[in-house]
């Protein structure tokens, strides 16, 4: 649920496609099918998704921003593609009411990337990548451990940007869970950040804990101190 930028918190913006994310699918996905017309409808599924009104975070912004990340971290990344696709699948369920997102997302990326001819190895990878982003933790089925590592921490390295981009961040998760009141959503938000702030990383990686751990955990104390005021108030 993170990026080095949060997206606009104009709802127009976060519906609008980044002009180059379908070329980078097309790309993608075409090293593996010649079925155009294929690759076309899985795109447009995975844009109808990301651009929902519910949308506010965990959209194509959000996408965009991990696959910048990708095309950074290139030389460091295993097998490029497994990372690609996950990014692409990894919140295409996104339900705040349901605690299953991860699976669920895992399995409309498996049955989508065996329509597209991907080796069943490559497959089982982004199943495991996208469901490691519900507990963030490291499983013994994974191939290239330091991709699934640089993964969660693109995914998380909102956590570590401006103040101004992670307070735009809150505002755009706090909408997504508009369904709750505030004496319901806040207090588990400061839950969550006090057992972030908890633990010895927020990052799995050094090169992401020597870049963002410092500037993250102020972020998230800040936000913490916000959260206490709205509270009290």
């Amino acid at each position: 649920m993170v990026t080095k930028k949060a997206s606009s918190l104009n709802p127009e913006h976060n519906r609008k496609t980044p002009d180059n994310l379908r070329a980078v699918w097309e790309q993608l996905a075409g090293r593996y099918c010649s079925d155009h017309e294929l690759i076309d409808r899985f795109f447009n599924e995975i844009e109808r998704k990301y651009t929902s009104s519910r949308r506010h975070y965990h959209n194509l912004q959000h996408i965009q921003a991990l696959l910048a990340f990708c095309e950074s971290y290139a030389g460091q990344l295993k097998d490029a593609d497994v990372v690609a696709f996950a990014v692409f699948y990894h919140d295409i369920i996104y339900n705040v009411l349901r605690k299953d997102n991860e699976p669920r997302s895992a399995q409309i990326a498996v049955k989508r990337l065996q329509a597209l001819t991907v080796p069943p190895e490559k497959t089982e990878q982004v199943k495991l990548y996208i469901e490691a982003t519900q507990t963030h933790a490291i499983t013994a089925s994974v191939t290239h451990t330091g991709d699934l590592q640089l993964f969660l921490d693109f995914d998380m390295s909102i956590l570590g940007a401006d103040w101004a981009a992670y307070e735009a961040y809150t505002h755009q998760v706090r909408r997504e869970y508009r369904i709750y009141p505030d004496k319901i959503y806040y207090p588990g938000r400061k839950q969550f950040l006090q057992h972030c702030l908890q633990a010895e990383h927020l990052f799995q990686t050094p090169v992401f804990r020597d870049r963002y751990e410092a500037r993250a955990r102020e972020n998230m104390a800040q936000e913490l101190e916000v959260i206490e005021g709205k509270l009290k108030a």
